[in-house]
Formats: structure tokens, sequence, C-alpha cells
């Protein structure tokens, strides 16, 4: 009986340990991939270790992006009354040129996440940080704590040795979002 129970032990840790590989393959193959891209000679990469920090969900994502727009509308707000009171009509009119795309920023953005309905609780990209191996011309390199925000699918959303600078340009997971942040405003009115 003991045998028994050993040899299904053995076998359900096997099947672990394949299914662990085969879902970490597809991850590993896109850090290999975000790390090589500029290399153009041969070269051997190895990933010595993997540490998954943290996972993000959309509605978290939503949430940064638009604080960072009404931080930018509160700082344009305090440029353009300057402007304003200083009569630099110009430069006060370029402010609220910025203050009203910001506006219309968070108003698309609020209306994709309500679009999302509950998919805004999926994970939208969890971030990894990663020591690595890179051998070129019998050269090793050890690339030490590099960090990663990389989709459930595997997709590289960005790359940094600064952990603090990883989420820069993590609202490229947004749906849409590089067309939203390149729209026009709408007016070059003044703020009365």
């Amino acid at each position: 009986m003991k045998r028994i129970v050993i040899i299904i032990l053995a076998a359900a840790a096997i099947i672990c340990s394949c299914t662990s590989q085969n879902s970490r393959s597809g991850l590993e193959k896109a850090i290999e991939e975000e790390i090589t891209k500029t290399l153009t000679e041969p070269y051997k990469f190895s990933i010595i270790e993997l540490e998954k920090l943290d996972s993000t969900i959309f509605l978290t994502e939503f949430d940064r992006r638009m604080n960072v727009f009404e931080k930018r509308i509160a700082q344009n707000k305090i440029f353009h009354d300057d402007y304003y009171q200083r009569g630099l009509k110009k430069n006060a009119s370029i402010k609220y040129d910025e203050i009203l795309k910001d506006y219309e920023i968070i108003a698309i953005l609020q209306a994709v996440k309500e679009r999302m309905g509950d998919s805004v609780y999926m994970v939208a990209y969890s971030d990894y940080r990663v020591k690595a191996e890179v051998i070129i011309n019998n050269k090793a390199q050890m690339l030490e704590n590099v960090y990663f925000a990389i989709t459930p699918d595997n997709k590289v959303l960005s790359t940094s040795t600064d952990r603090r600078k990883l989420h820069q340009a993590t609202g490229l997971v947004i749906p849409g979002y590089s067309e939203i942040i390149k729209t026009e405003p709408s007016s070059t009115e003044l703020i009365q």
C-alpha cells in the first residue's frame, strides 16, 4: 500500500513540475526576447532566478492612470491661473488646452473601464524580478534585478532596472490607451 501511495505522489509531483515548466516557458521566452532583442551576435541565455513580485488588476491600472491625469490637471490649473493673471493669454490658452485634453482622457478612460464590466477585476499584468546570464563570444554578463511587467499572455509591457519606474508604461495594457492619450483637445478657449 505504501508503494502505491509513493508512486501516486511521485507521479503527481512529475505532472505538477511538467505543468509549471510549460506555463513558465512562455514567460521565460518573453523575458529572453526582451533582453536579447538588440543582440546581433550569437548568444546563450539563461534565467537564474525568476520571482513573481506582484499582480495588478485592470481596475488598479485604470485608477493609477486617471490619478496621473488628475494630478496633471491640478498642476496645469495653477500654471494657467498664473499665466492668465500675468496677462500671458497665449500661455494660458496652451495650459487650458492641456487641461481640457486631460479631462477628455479621464472621461474616455472611465467609459472604457465601464465597458469592460467585470473583466476590470482580471489580472492585467504581473511584476517579475529576474536574474539572468547572457553569454556572448564566451564572455558572460550577469543581469541582476531586472524588473518586468508582463501580461498573462506573456506580452512584456515594460522593463526597468529600477522597480519604481516599472509602471510608467503599463497604461498600455488598457484597451486603446495609446490612441486615447493621442487625442487632441476639442477647444482652445480661455477659462474665464
